[in-house]
């Protein structure tokens, strides 16, 4: 039933809306015919996730959709030039997020980088460059992602020959996106010598549209997707191609190994974050899968992708306004930390920021407070682990790390705690879960209000303390990110910048008479989101009885604007029958 009601719904949403938005224009789809699963031909017939991702949207949800067979390349170069072109199976990257338009994600899988079991031990990009030849297919993602990393890549045409050169020897390392390999050396028993090494990437795998595409269509497949997932046909689909693989949800959880917070346990993400999280989702009827990741990638997808939910993020005033936050889910101390017994033991900051090299973990909060400390003397790495190897080693003079995390990570770097001096405390921060902009704003407010109900109902401190049984949890219960909401008054309202404010009126839809709401000023004030809910009569309701609607906006910048309620019926080209006007001043 819960499958039929949100189809039709989708198709009632089609049929009033103006012919211009409900009628979808014809997209021409140019599918890359060697990257199975996703999409590949045989026999001359187009094939795959994707392809069949296709033809199901247009198929159930009316959309119009010509697919062709194109090499990956030139179907890039063809998305770039614009026209009603897009190509399926198109991996998001901050360079490519302003030249396309984006519906997903269809795919999250990470990109490793594998090596041949002869190869020497890979554990950081580092070591990487120390390994050999590397290869990359032209025009892929992951060419760019080495040259950036300052690897010098051997280029071939496809992913076949790449697999080839690296098996025989021509090559030491290639990059693979996890499904694509296991398809691609499904009948290779040679590849049972090969072996994955570090993650070079998190392929967010999306529809990418042409600039030329209009937004409305843009908005019908989005929405499309959207109800497929919901639906759970989406997971159907993924199950056929890529059984047992975490199905992507409306929503994209990514967290890192930081253990006790998250980890990789048993196959399976661990951790006391993790476990709350996956109470929020639960309590909300959300069922979206978490993806461990290096923080750097977790961070740079959650700073310019929507819908993407970061755990857990130290909230600092450099991060504050670029996410929304819900928590906090716990707390940490920073602490500079120095080999035991070693001559190189500053007394206070000042004498921090004179010696030779201070070990962080790049992207960290950590990182950031140093920076924000005037410490110009910084050395960061991708991975905590190697951070801890730095200082260790001598590579490094200090290093900075929590308290809650750095008995861990010393012990998964092959050392003890007996091994490190904890010199001087930093800074005390809270942590978060951080929403990105463009996710939506009722789902942030919801999950906000769960977790503080399970503070309120002690669930939230009895996961921490299987966990950390010694935590002080005082300080965490009575701290919420929840922002207050001002009920906005036929007077000027004044708000500041990120402040919500809200207006609950009653309206009867029955009667065909709805409240139109119009603002002014979008850039000044927008609309985050509307709430239907029943009037408390204290009888049971009825059909055709008057409901409340609570519309909550956002100050967005500094400037004035009007809001303008008007209640009339959309079809009629008459006057309203009743309107009013706020005023509203953004500081």
């Amino acid at each position: 039933m819960k499958r039929i009601s949100r189809r039709i719904l989708f198709l009632l949403l089609l049929a009033f809306l103006p012919l211009s938005m409900a009628m979808a224009r014809g997209v021409t789809f140019l599918v890359n015919p060697s990257y199975s699963p996703f999409s590949y031909e045989e026999n001359g017939s187009l094939k795959g996730l994707a392809v069949e991702l296709v033809k199901l949207l247009s198929s159930e949800f009316g959309l119009e959709a010509e697919m062709v067979a194109m090499p990956f390349e030139e179907a890039y170069t063809k998305l770039q030039d614009g026209g009603e072109y897009a190509l399926p199976t198109l991996v998001f990257t901050p360079q490519r997020k302003s030249q396309f338009n984006w519906v997903g994600p269809i795919a999250v899988t990470p990109t490793y980088l594998y090596a041949r079991d002869d190869s020497r031990d890979i554990r950081s990009i580092d070591d990487a460059r120390k390994a050999g030849k590397v290869g990359a297919v032209r025009g892929y993602y992951s060419q760019q992602l080495l040259a950036e990393q300052g690897l010098d890549t051997v280029i071939f045409d496809d992913e076949t020959t790449l697999l080839k050169s690296l098996l025989e020897g021509g090559i030491d390392l290639a990059p693979f996106n996890y499904d694509v390999y296991k398809h691609l050396t499904e009948n290779i028993p040679e590849s049972s010598k090969l072996h994955a090494t570090i993650v070079l990437d998190l392929d967010m795998t999306y529809i990418g549209f042409s600039k030329d595409v209009p937004l409305d269509t843009l908005r019908m497949w989005q929405e499309a997707l959207d109800s497929l997932k919901s639906s759970g046909d989406f997971a159907g689909l993924y199950e056929k191609w890529l059984p047992g693989r975490p199905v992507p949800g409306i929503y994209t959880l990514l967290t890192e190994e930081y253990p006790p917070v998250t980890y990789m346990g048993d196959g399976e993400p661990e951790g006391f974050v993790i476990e709350i999280v996956r109470e929020l989702m639960d309590r909300n009827g959300m069922k979206e899968e978490i993806f461990l990741v290096p923080w750097t990638i977790g961070y740079e997808l959650a700073s310019n992708l929507p819908n993407v939910l970061l755990f857990s993020m130290d909230q600092t005033e450099f991060r504050k306004p670029l996410f929304e936050w819900i928590g906090p889910v716990g707390r940490n101390t920073a602490y500079l930390y120095g080999r035991a017994g070693s001559s190189v033991a500053p007394a206070d900051l000042e004498e921090a920021r004179k010696v030779g090299t201070i070990a962080t973990t790049k992207d960290w909060w950590t990182e950031q407070l140093l920076i924000d400390l005037g410490f110009t003397n910084l050395k960061s790495f991708l991975d905590p682990l190697d951070t801890v190897r730095q200082l260790m080693s001598g590579e490094a003079d200090l290093a900075i790390f929590t308290d809650l995390t750095v008995s861990e990570l010393v012990q998964n770097a092959g050392y003890q705690m007996e091994n490190l001096d904890r010199l001087l405390e930093i800074q005390t921060n809270y942590f978060y879960i951080a929403a990105s902009r463009g996710t939506d704003p009722e789902t942030v407010l919801s999950l906000q209000k769960t977790l503080d109900s399970m503070k309120r109902d002690g669930s939230f401190e009895e996961i921490l303390r299987k966990y950390v049984p010694n935590v002080l949890i005082t300080p965490l219960l009575f701290q919420s990110s929840t922002p207050s909401t001002v009920m906005l008054q036929s007077v000027v309202n004044s708000l500041k910048i990120g402040e919500l404010a809200s207006l609950t009126l009653e309206e009867n839809g029955s009667t065909g008479y709805v409240w139109d709401v119009g603002i002014s000023n979008p850039n000044v004030l927008s609309l985050a989101f509307v709430k239907h809910g029943v009037v408390d009569t204290g009888k049971e309701s009825l059909t055709g009885a008057p409901y409340e609607v609570e519309w909550t906006f956002r100050a967005e910048r500094p400037g004035e604007c009007v809001i303008v309620f008007s209640l009339r019926r959309p079809w009629e080209s008459v006057h309203p029958i009743k309107t009013f006007a706020i005023n509203v001043k953004v500081e």
